[in-house]
């Protein structure tokens, strides 16, 4: 490699070789000091390299490794003369080579200096490679050789490693101590990088957009802010592993860790420490002006909101001047993850309209649970699978622990279950590390919240947030403010720890696993308890209840609340005891949800909650029986039916027992239960004319002529309709009265008596277009066309199923 090689490049493989031999003679440990060779001779490669690069022969750069050469000769001096008196039992080797690494610290500083000052000369006046040695601390000399190639306005350098004088002492220390000397050795800092993500999906165009920016700008600050498990480390670390960026900074990537950090100095001395410096009483300035010597470097700190929300009241100006004091570092890239929406000012962040990083997409997090779980390309589970996930809101952290789980053959249905069981119980490894359970992982998050100005009332905001899965919009924000001090404040607060986002209408919305675990561990004030009952139940009297004039309008204004109502009767019924308001309130929003997106579930239960109440769990089994005939559950229909009726009648209100078997009798015409149906209908058409209500008579009459149509009776069928039409008529009720006409029609058109058939569709047709029914109009428009083809009259069929097709499209 130094073959003819210019001195003092030529002595290096002489001076290696005496340096191992030596050591393995002293040492009986001779794989630790072969793995110290090896580090050796990487250094000297690396020298080599840039002696190469640089063109040949170098003054300034001969001299440096000259100096280097000198130092390990006198380390070889010193170390033999530990081989000689080594029999010496009383020799005091220990004390000995602590002094050795004194005096080579000192030398190694001297040197510093004196390079230092050389290198800043030679960068004024010329564009000459120079060499600048950066001895380094706390047992490691660390030199970094900078070389100035453009002689315009780049700086370009390379940075070489060498772990001189002091940390080979170290090595032979510990090693010729033995093991009960504590070990003092460790690779240089900026090798200890923490491992690159395994995982890494959804994330590319934001890491492209980061590594752009490194790229293109030298003084880059960049934060990534979000919520806890939302993978902002993970991020961070792809960042320092981008080939792109380690093309720009090269070896001079650092990572540091500020999590549990309780002040800025603690943060400092760890910064120096990473960095090989040696210990100061100005460990910030120190690493500042390290990193000043450095063309290009890149900084991670990570978990910036141990100390950006610190309970130490001075913390946060701590943490602004920290961060600034580093941004002056005009060839420092800043990169900072923290929990939190807003980064910390005194930076000017390169980023601001993208700071703040999201869940992943639904593919992401799809890709990653399967590659966690090892699961086959395809499997048969993927909409289970699926849903999970939504449930999770694809939150990184959340996907990978259950993927986890997912490894000891837990399938996606097995999870899904035992997720709705235990929520985010479930959602932890071993260990009590926020990245192992996300619990401990959103307990830091509230903890760090609990501590600062405003951080109760936050606390107890949040509480309400978690009711509301579609967020707590402005409205209800507004009504709540006179329970709170200043809710502006603690909105504020919950928005910059990304605990809530603000959503499009202005909601502040959390994110599933966050949600589940205030809900379990975090429970509201009474006060703001009640104020949220009194909130909703006037909502939901709101809702509309049968469509009318005004239904979508109302509908509009109604539906964005629904989830959230929802929700929190759903919380109401499960820990409070019926109440009429209650009552009330669920019966009201499950018929407005009969008209718009027909749902059993909030009856359901209510109904396993009304054990003594039997006038309301007779009005929820009819109103369940409603919703599931028309979802087409006839079997669970006609049971809720049949058990409404039964305590309908015991209760004695024999209007209600009539509704039931009204409502029965379709739900088994329905299933072509002929038979069954035509009992309960008569009996419940008897009822009506008993109590006086003719037309609810004329509605059993009606459905009765339905039946016989079905059967083929024709003329009976053509009576019933008749008889109800005429009832209808009589009552005003116009549009029942245009389809008992209608019907007869069809049956007249069916039987072949087409003159009879046209006359009622043609009075049928212009009472629909009166009322505004669209449908009922064109299916008369369309029976029409076929009765004009079957009269022969195809000019006209073709005209009115033309207009027919035109209104159903």
């Amino acid at each position: 490699m130094t073959d003819g090689a210019p001195w003092p490049w030529k002595a290096i493989p002489q001076t290696m070789l005496q340096f191992t031999s030596l050591v393995e003679r002293a040492v009986d440990q001779p794989k630790k000091i072969q793995d110290i060779a090896d580090k050796i001779a990487q250094r000297i490669a690396s020298l080599l390299d840039i002696s190469q690069n640089n063109g040949g022969h170098n003054t300034e750069l001969d001299n440096y490794v000259e100096s280097f050469l000198a130092d390990v000769q006198r380390i070889i001096v010193r170390l033999r003369i530990v081989e000689r008196v080594r029999p010496l039992k009383a020799f005091p080797l220990t004390d000995y080579i602590d002094n050795i690494i004194a005096t080579e610290a000192e030398k190694m500083q001297d040197s510093y200096q004196e390079l230092q000052a050389r290198f800043i000369v030679h960068t004024a006046y010329t564009a000459q490679t120079i060499a600048c040695a950066v001895a380094a601390i706390q047992g490691t000399a660390v030199q970094t050789l900078a070389v100035v190639v453009d002689t315009r306005t780049e700086v370009k350098a390379v940075a070489v490693t060498v772990d001189a004088t002091q940390v080979m002492v170290t090595e032979i220390h510990a090693a010729i101590a033995g093991p009960s000397t504590k070990p003092l050795s460790h690779i240089p800092a900026r090798l200890k990088l923490p491992a690159r993500p395994i995982y890494f999906n959804g994330r590319d165009a934001r890491l492209n957009e980061i590594v752009a920016l490194i790229c293109m700008l030298v003084a880059t600050r960049i934060a990534i802010m979000g919520p806890g498990g939302i993978g902002k480390t993970s991020l961070a670390l792809a960042v320092l592993y981008d080939s792109r960026v380690i093309e720009v900074v090269g070896d001079h990537r650092f990572f540091i860790s500020v999590e549990g950090m309780i002040d800025i100095d603690a943060a400092s001395t760890h910064l120096a420490n990473q960095l090989g410096l040696d210990a100061t009483s100005e460990p910030l300035s120190n690493a500042i002006a390290y990193l000043q010597s450095l063309p290009r470097a890149l900084l991670v700190v990570d978990n910036l909101e141990t100390l950006w929300f610190s309970k130490n009241a001075s913390a946060r100006v701590d943490t602004e001047q920290f961060l600034s004091r580093l941004a002056e570092v005009s060839s420092l890239t800043l990169l900072i993850t923290s929990r939190g929406a807003v980064p910390p000012d005194g930076v000017q962040w390169s980023n601001p309209q993208s700071t703040e990083l999201a869940q992943l997409s639904l593919d992401a997090a799809r890709d990653t649970f399967v590659q966690i779980a090892t699961l086959p390309v395809e499997f048969t589970e993927q909409a289970v699978l699926d849903t999970l996930l939504i449930e999770l809101d694809c939150v990184p952290l959340a996907v990978t622990l259950l993927a986890k789980l997912a490894v000891l053959k837990n399938s996606p249905s097995d999870l899904l279950r035992r997720w709705k069981k235990s929520r985010t119980g479930l959602l932890h490894t071993r260990g009590e590390h926020r990245l192992s359970s996300v619990d401990v992982s959103i307990t830091v998050s509230l903890d760090l919240l609990k501590g600062i100005s405003h951080g109760l009332e936050a606390m107890q905001l949040l509480a309400v947030c978690a009711h509301l899965p579609d967020g707590l919009r402005r409205p209800v924000f507004k009504q709540l403010d006179e329970n709170f001090g200043n809710i502006d404040a603690a909105k504020d607060m919950l928005v910059e720890f990304a605990l809530v986002t603000v959503g499009a209408d202005g909601e502040l919305k959390m994110l599933s696993p966050i949600r589940y675990f205030v809900l379990e561990n975090h429970k509201m004030t009474d006060t703001h308890f009640v104020s949220l009952q009194h909130i909703y139940f006037d909502i939901a009297a709101s809702a509309p209840q049968e469509p009318a004039d005004d239904f979508t309008l109302r509908s509009t204004q109604f539906a964005p609340e629904s989830g959230n109502l929802t929700s929190f009767l759903m919380h109401l019924i499960d820990s409070e005891g019926p109440s009429k308001k209650l009552f009330d309130a669920v019966e009201a929003v499950s018929e407005y949800a009969y008209f718009t997106m027909p749902s059993p579930t909030l009856r359901e239960a209510l109904l396993l909650r009304l054990t003594t109440q039997t006038a309301w769990r007779a009005e929820c089994l009819q109103g369940l029986g409603r919703t599931r005939l028309s979802r087409d559950e006839y079997s669970h229909a006609t049971d809720n039916l049949q058990a409404a009726r039964i305590l309908f009648a015991k209760l004695g209100n024999r209007y209600q027992e009539a509704e039931c078997r009204s409502i029965l009798g379709d739900c088994l015409r329905m299933q072509d239960l002929f038979d069954a149906a035509e009992p309960e209908l008569h009996a419940a058409r008897d009822i009506f004319i008993e109590l006086g209500y003719e037309s609810d008579a004329a509605q059993c009459t009606r459905e009765l002529g339905d039946i016989c149509c079905l059967r083929g009776e024709y003329d009976q069928a053509i009576d019933h309709l008749t008889s109800a039409r005429d009832t209808f008529k009589r009552h005003g009720e116009r549009l029942h009265a245009a389809q008992c006409t209608q019907s007869i029609g069809k049956i007249q058109f069916d039987q072949g008596n087409l003159s009879a058939a046209e006359t009622d569709i043609q009075s049928a047709l212009p009472e629909f277009e009166a009322l505004g029914e669209q449908f009922g109009a064109t299916q008369c428009t369309r029976l029409l066309s076929d009765i004009r083809q079957c009269q022969g009259d195809y000019d006209s069929a073709e005209t009115l199923l033309t207009a027919a097709l035109e209104a159903f499209t």
